[in-house]
């Protein structure tokens, strides 16, 4: 298990100098949608040639490393502590070698009273496979400070807690409100994970695990109107004749609902800026 902590290193290093290959298509494919010669195409040209050189280099592809958070899949007879000790001291021990924060952030991060609490946030599943499975995303503060968490008291369920169309209206409502509050704040596009439930703490983690699905995750589930509806908040925010500069402000959008209780419904918006950096590690 101790080369272990060298995996990790790997891993932290590959998503903090890598855009994923499904957001960097994404984004090359918002390039080519731009007028030539027009701002939008000279900014997104930029941001194509930024991802390549941070690749190549193996430096980080955003100014804010972000705060490092692990999604783990551990199979049955591994222990939680000590697999969670591992994934601190690796993440630890990379984020001082990389560079990749300032240094007055990485004080404060590496300083942490409580670690399990801190630096990093790890969430573990237990797994019935053989394989510890690690998927890594990398936020960072601006995105962060750009998400929002609503509650939603005008009755938009049914008394079993389904989601009405003015329900789905509402939490679009809270999307583009989100996405509009973003300018200035963050870079543009944006990849945007959306959480709905009946606890605040349950709706922030599913809307910030959204980001881990490839942009081309769709539901399987034909009767469900998440995907449809995802697909119509998205035209509707990239078809805004105020959008941001650009033909495509955002590229991406994945929506999760929990189970809901008819009394209780809150919406989480989770922010990633066109640097949205995750990653995985399957350790046998």
């Amino acid at each position: 298990m101790l080369k272990l902590i060298d995996g990790i290193g790997e891993l932290y290093k590959k998503v903090a100098s890598s855009v994923p290959p499904d957001v960097e298509k994404a984004i090359a494919g918002a390039c080519e949608a731009e007028p030539p010669e027009s701002t939008g195409r000279s900014a997104l040209t930029a941001l194509v040639d930024r991802m390549r050189t941070a690749r190549s280099l193996k430096k980080s592809v955003c100014s804010d490393a972000g705060i490092p958070v692990f999604w783990i899949k551990i199979p049955r007879g591994l222990s939680q502590n000590e697999i969670g000790e591992i994934v601190i001291e690796g993440t630890k021990a990379a984020a001082k070698k990389l560079g990749f924060h300032a240094e007055g952030v990485l004080e404060s991060l590496l300083n942490s009273p409580a670690p399990t609490e801190g630096y990093p946030i790890i969430y573990f599943e237990e797994s019935e496979g053989t394989s510890l499975v690690i998927d890594l995303l990398l936020n960072g503060a601006d995105c962060e400070n750009a998400g929002r968490l609503f509650t939603l008291t005008e009755g938009g369920l049914t008394a079993a807690g389904v989601i009405l169309p003015r329900g789905y209206d509402a939490i679009a409502g809270c999307i583009e409100e989100t996405v509009a509050a973003a300018e200035g704040k963050v870079c543009f596009p944006l990849i945007v994970g959306v959480g709905v439930g009946s606890s605040r703490e349950q709706v922030v983690a599913l809307s910030k695990r959204q980001l881990m699905r490839k942009l081309s995750d769709v539901n399987p589930d034909e009767d469900n109107p998440i995907h449809e509806f995802e697909n119509q908040v998205l035209m509707k925010i990239n078809g805004s004749p105020d959008n941001h500069g650009l033909r495509t402000a955002i590229i991406g959008l994945k929506m999760a609902a929990a189970p809901i209780h008819p009394a209780s419904l809150f919406v989480d918006v989770t922010i990633s800026c066109w640097a949205l950096r995750r990653g995985r590690l399957i350790w046998s």
